[in-house]
């Protein structure tokens, strides 16, 4: 444990703490909290008022004054998985000496954290991200969830190698690193996928919770739908009230997709596979993105493990469907696809069907990662609009979305589709590529508008 949480965890600095917090209230700017930022985007027109959004950006808003002066804690609260009786440390015995209440902080309450559901293009993102970028401390993250999962992988797996003696208590050891760096975490597209992503998440987040963390987190499903019927799901029942317990759980109760409306137009980055004229055009395409250079084959690391890239060229990458979601690749090649290159190419996009979860699952992780940094996307595709990919209830009249409830892949392509057609637009296609490192590739795209 390092001396600054040990330090952080000490009565004499929950004091100076509790005075700091009569500078806090003097000092903070109310033009710049979460709230009055939505309300002046609406005004300058660059967001649609909406009510149940205004309503968010006031719970927002109220946790963005909360932890102005919040500082984490150990919080001796009931789990699934930890012991009734927490064992006490030497640290907890140090504090207990100083306190006088049997509260874990004398002076701030723990606010709740939030989660947040709705519908494909609803504002939960957005919102969370206006949330994020107002609060003033170093100590956070925003992240789609699947890159955290990633991460936290890895994370075991180097302390586990490095250190054989903690493999007893390799969670505490994550959560401990994790904390030292980040107590507030910004989750995009919170999900569970298989019973052993549901198992590490609940006792992930158990530790984590009882840590200290705030989390805020979105989602497409509320949290009594994570895991629907999911293999062995009792097991993974009891973490659902506890997630009610530790969050206020927001509903945007909204059909309205704004990602489908208001914008400026698009360019053509789809076009159909089956056109003769296709192949050309797409060529034509690669060349002014590519110029001077030649496309040449190259590999890229993911974790000590090579993948192969085909195609590739000033920062353009061109695969098949086939080759890209046909084969076995993971969350954490298309994290390192999308976060290195700004442009890809993805041709001979097929029509969908049920029988293909394991392709359409890795076609809405790609597009995820994709449209989490900013990279763009051209694609060719044999049917007529994006909502055509994957439309089971259109394919087969005698399906009806009650039968649907166990199959994920369904409800998050709601929001495939929506991140395709937003994909196409100019916005999109201006913002700045989001790189994973530090080696970026000057993008092109400013010089085909």
């Amino acid at each position: 444990m390092s001396f600054n949480r040990i330090f952080r965890s000490c009565s004499f600095h929950r004091l100076w703490f509790s005075l700091n917090h009569i500078r806090t209230v003097y000092t903070a700017q109310s033009e710049l909290s979460p709230l009055q930022i939505y309300r002046n985007k609406v005004e300058a027109y660059e967001l649609r008022f909406d009510s149940r959004q205004e309503q968010l950006m006031t719970i927002l808003d109220k946790l963005y004054y909360d932890l102005q002066t919040y500082i984490p804690e150990p919080r001796y609260i009931e789990t699934t998985t930890l012991p009734d009786e927490i064992k006490k440390n030497f640290l907890t015995t140090l504090t207990n000496v100083f306190k006088t209440s049997n509260s874990t902080n004398d002076f701030i309450e723990q606010p709740n954290s939030l989660y947040i559901y709705g519908g494909a293009g609803c504002g939960k993102s957005l919102l969370m991200d206006i949330f994020f970028e107002c609060m003033p401390i170093k100590e956070k993250r925003r992240v789609h969830f699947n890159s955290f999962m990633l991460e936290f992988h890895n994370r075991m797996h180097r302390i586990r190698s490095n250190n054989a003696a903690v493999s007893d208590n390799l969670l505490g050891s994550v959560v401990e690193e994790l904390l030292d760096e980040i107590w507030l975490l910004c989750f995009d597209e919170f999900m569970v996928l298989d019973i052993g992503d549901a198992m590490i998440i609940k006792r992930l987040f158990e530790h984590l919770f009882a840590k200290g963390m705030i989390m805020i987190a979105t989602s497409n499903r509320p949290p009594d739908d994570l895991y629907y019927r999911g293999l062995n799901r009792e097991y993974f029942l009891p973490f659902i009230p506890f997630l009610y317990r530790m969050c206020t759980v927001y509903n945007m109760d909204s059909s309205t997709d704004y990602r489908l409306i208001g914008t400026q137009g698009h360019v053509q980055t789809v076009f159909k596979a089956n056109r003769p004229e296709t192949a050309s055009e797409l060529d034509s395409l690669c060349a002014r993105l590519i110029a001077p250079f030649e496309p040449q084959t190259t590999t890229l690391d993911v974790n000590g493990r090579d993948i192969t890239i085909p195609w590739q060229a000033r920062g353009v990458i061109k695969f098949s469907f086939d080759e890209l979601c046909g084969q076995e690749y993971f969350s954490a090649d298309y994290i390192a696809i999308a976060s290195t290159y700004h442009t890809l190419i993805l041709t001979d996009i097929p029509k969908l069907n049920i029988e293909q979860r394991d392709r359409i699952r890795r076609f809405i992780i790609l597009i995820d990662e994709l449209y989490n940094y900013h990279t763009k996307l051209i694609i060719s595709m044999y049917v007529h609009t994006v909502k055509d990919i994957f439309n089971p209830l259109k394919d087969n009249p005698n399906l009806k979305r009650e039968d649907l409830l166990t199959m994920d892949e369904f409800h998050s392509f709601d929001r495939t589709i929506s991140r395709l057609i937003e994909m196409q637009s100019k916005e999109y296609l201006s913002k700045p590529k989001r790189f994973g490192n530090k080696k970026k590739v000057f993008d092109e795209w400013a010089q085909l508008q």
